[in-house]
């Protein structure tokens, strides 16, 4: 693959501000009118949307089929599930939280449902690697959820 020690290092360097929100959670830490789980909602639907955007421009390079129909579709959904999740978690904060949860799952699944065409020229190291950031980014979550109850 590609630049792929320059991929892991920016994956695994994105899950920062995830732990870091953790730490903050549990340290009971706020910045300013911000509270901490606000805080990793607003990383999370960034993060969020961003993968759906990377689902968008995989999808342009590919010959048009139902799976590429598929991909940007489900691209577009993403991203409004990440401002379903903003919306939400001005006043429901937790429902906020699940919802962001749910569409880091699914990007996931999407990515595995499409992996022969998504991951051409790539071996299956990368959905593992993808697997590791997603399971650390809903432990994260979960985290965030239970330190706010």
């Amino acid at each position: 693959m590609i630049h792929s020690r320059l991929i892991n290092s920016l994956g695994y360097a994105g899950l920062l501000p995830f732990l870091a929100a953790v730490w903050a959670a549990y340290a009971d830490l706020s910045f300013g009118a911000w509270s901490t789980p606000h805080l990793f909602l607003s990383y999370s639907v960034i993060i969020l949307s961003f993968l759906a955007g990377a689902l968008w421009g995989k999808a342009k390079e590919l010959e048009e089929s139902n799976v590429n129909r598929f991909l940007l579709i489900s691209s577009n959904v993403f991203a409004l599930t990440a401002w379903l999740a903003v919306l939400l978690g001005r006043d429901y904060l937790l429902a906020g939280l699940a919802v962001s949860m749910t569409g880091f799952i699914l990007v996931y699944l999407v990515e595995h449902k499409t992996r022969g065409l998504l991951l051409q020229g790539m071996d299956s190291t990368y959905l593992k690697f993808r697997l590791t950031l997603t399971s650390v980014v809903c432990i994260a979550h979960l985290v965030i959820i239970a330190l706010t109850q």
